[in-house]
């Protein structure tokens, strides 16, 4: 009589830790962004670093309430919450309010229109800018489109974890209605708003663009299940495909982007990210893995919020269109060196003080939780 040894997942009910290949995943996804606002001719696909943003938020931010849950017996929606809020809005509002001296000051020429993206930025709307605002540019705040929609991410999602019964008692069947919702969100945007309605801005509206955090979702519910040990490894032809796909879309892209009516690229390249994802949690102890963890990737990615809340508006700021006079490499250098001073003191002066402090907050908080718990406990 033989018995099989099962061997669970790397990931499968353990807690993850921190995992420097996901610094250094950040630190290119940063970069993809900010070299496509910086020069798009050559890097028209830089875009695609949001994509990957997307797939590692829906994969940490689901990963850890499925640890806390198997701790404490479920999510608290306050402490979740509160990281976030800690995690977020110092830092944006900092941009925001500095943006808002500046409307009237030294933007005042573009002032009425900046703070109107100011104040949607400020209520986690910017994505909605084209639903209320059409076709109408955004000079300085655009790029908080994709924030937007991470932030109505981060309302939604734990509520849904907590009310839906089989998020946390049967993961790997909730995974799958996640994945049925999603297809339908992408039917509904791409087929019916888009191929029916013909309408321009669906990805502006909230939830018919969030395929690439559900994906990271999905992973990580797969992932924290995985006790038979299905998901050791992904194929590394599997992997060399997916980073050929982002490469050759990151400067070729602008060969078909503009064609791509359904947004077919974004599906194909969070699926590529999905599986990058996938390798460097499974496996990170790989030749991809040592690139990733090189320390100016890794700096990068601690650097990547503040640097993405920062590069744009320092952009726009140094613009051949504000400054006709001046040459072309004098703002460029203007720009890299101002863009990267920003988000160091943003990094530093309110990023990592207000995390700390939501830590110690957090920290009261489920102290005096438990206290009072104990003291009930002891009275009853």
């Amino acid at each position: 009589m033989s018995t099989e040894v099962v061997v669970a997942g790397p990931l499968a009910h353990r807690p993850m830790g921190h995992i420097p290949v996901l610094d250094g995943l950040r630190g290119a996804a940063i970069a993809f962004v900010f070299c496509v606002h910086l020069y798009s001719p050559v890097f028209s696909g830089g875009s695609s670093g949001v994509d990957l943003f997307f797939v590692l938020s829906g994969f940490l931010i689901t990963k850890l309430a499925l640890e806390e849950a198997d701790r404490s017996g479920g999510l608290s929606r306050s402490q979740f919450y509160l990281r976030r809020v800690f995690r977020i809005f110092p830092a944006v509002m900092a941009m925001l309010a500095f943006l808002l001296v500046a409307s009237f000051t030294y933007m005042s020429d573009i002032g009425n229109s900046l703070r109107r993206e100011i104040l949607l930025a400020a209520a986690s709307m910017g994505n909605l800018w084209p639903v209320f605002y059409g076709f109408e540019p955004r000079r300085v705040l655009g790029h908080t489109w994709s924030l937007g929609i991470e932030e109505q991410f981060y309302l939604l999602w734990p509520l849904v974890l907590c009310l839906v019964p089989i998020s946390f008692v049967a993961p790997r069947r909730f995974a799958k209605w996640v994945a049925a919702v999603t297809l339908a969100s992408v039917l509904i945007g791409r087929l019916i708003v888009v191929g029916v309605l013909d309408y321009p801005h669906w990805k502006a509206i909230p939830f018919l663009d969030f395929d690439g955090l559900a994906l990271g979702c999905i992973l990580a519910l797969v992932l924290h299940t995985d006790d038979a040990g299905r998901w050791l490894r992904v194929p590394q032809w599997l992997l060399g495909v997916a980073a050929a796909l982002v490469a050759i879309d990151l400067f070729g892209a602008r060969a078909y982007i503009d064609h791509d009516t359904y947004d077919l690229r974004s599906l194909v390249l969070r699926g590529c990210f999905l599986l990058v994802v996938a390798a460097m949690v499974l496996q990170p102890a790989t030749a991809w893995g040592a690139v990733l963890r090189l320390s100016p990737l890794e700096w990068l990615g601690k650097l990547s919020y503040s640097l993405y809340l920062w590069h744009v508006p320092v952009f726009a700021m140094f613009s051949q269109e504000r400054n006709p006079d001046s040459s072309r490499a004098v703002l460029v250098v203007l720009k890299v060196s101002c863009a990267f001073g920003a988000a160091v003191l943003s990094y530093f002066l309110i990023e990592q003080p207000a995390i700390r402090y939501g830590r110690r907050l957090r920290d009261r908080r489920r102290a005096t939780t438990a206290s009072v718990a104990g003291a009930v406990g002891d009275s009853v």
